[in-house]
C-alpha cells in the first residue's frame, strides 16, 4: 500500500478551519443592524440636508438653504417613485437662484419623501428591496421630537429598528421583497421628518 493511502486525513474541523481563513468575508451576507459607522452614509447625509433646508427655510437663511440643497443636488437625490406628497426641493430652488439645476434621467441617487407623524403615533409605507443589494434607509426631522426607524420584512418580523440620534438601517435583503417601514414619533406633538432610501 503507497505511503499516500496509508496517510489519515486532516480532521474536518482543520480543513474547516483553513476554508474559512481564506474565504472572503464580503461574500457572507451582512446582518441586519442600525447604521454605526463613524462616517454617515449618503443616504443620512442627505436626510440631514433635507431637515437642514428646512430650517434654513424657515430661518430665511439663504446662505445654509444653498448649502444644503448643494448636498442633496450632488448627490442625485430625487423623490421616491410611490410617493405622491408634495416635493419641497423645487421651491428651495427657486429661494437660492445660484443652486445648480438637478441632473436629469440618474437612477443612481437615494429617493426621498417627506411625512408628518402625530404624537405617539406612527407613519408607514412600503418599499421594494433586491435580494443580495445593499438597502440603506435613513431618517432625519428638522425638530428635536425623539423618533423611531423600524423596517420589517414580508413577515412582519423586525429587520432593523434604530432610535438614536442617526436614525439609519442598512442590510443586505436575503430576498427580494417589500419591507414596510415605519417612522414612530415618541413626543407630545405632530413632528415632521424626511427619510430616505438607497
Amino acid at each position: 500500500m503507497s505511503l499516500a493511502l496509508r496517510r489519515r486525513p486532516a480532521p474536518f474541523a482543520a480543513i474547516l478551519c483553513a476554508a474559512l481563513c481564506t474565504a472572503p468575508c464580503a461574500a457572507a451576507p451582512a446582518a441586519p443592524t442600525a447604521a454605526q459607522d463613524d462616517a454617515p452614509a449618503l443616504g443620512e447625509r442627505v436626510a440631514l440636508a433635507l431637515s437642514s433646508a428646512q430650517a434654513a427655510q424657515a430661518g430665511a437663511d439663504a446662505s445654509a438653504l444653498a448649502q444644503a440643497l448643494g448636498v442633496i443636488e450632488r448627490a442625485g437625490a430625487r423623490p421616491l417613485a410611490e410617493w405622491q406628497g408634495q416635493d419641497p426641493v423645487p421651491a428651495w430652488r427657486a429661494l437660492v437662484a445660484t443652486t445648480p439645476s438637478p441632473l436629469r434621467g440618474s437612477p443612481l441617487g437615494p429617493g426621498y419623501r417627506s411625512g408628518k407623524a402625530a404624537p405617539g403615533r406612527s407613519d408607514s409605507f412600503e418599499q421594494v428591496f433586491l435580494s443580495g443589494k445593499k438597502a440603506s434607509i435613513a431618517l432625519s426631522t428638522p425638530s428635536n421630537t425623539p423618533m423611531t426607524l423600524q423596517v420589517l420584512d414580508a413577515d412582519r418580523r423586525p429587520v432593523c429598528t434604530a432610535a438614536d440620534a442617526r436614525r439609519g438601517c442598512r442590510w443586505i435583503p436575503l430576498f427580494t421583497q417589500r419591507y414596510v417601514i415605519e417612522v414612530r414619533n415618541g413626543g407630545d406633538r405632530v413632528a415632521e421628518y424626511f427619510l430616505v432610501v438607497e
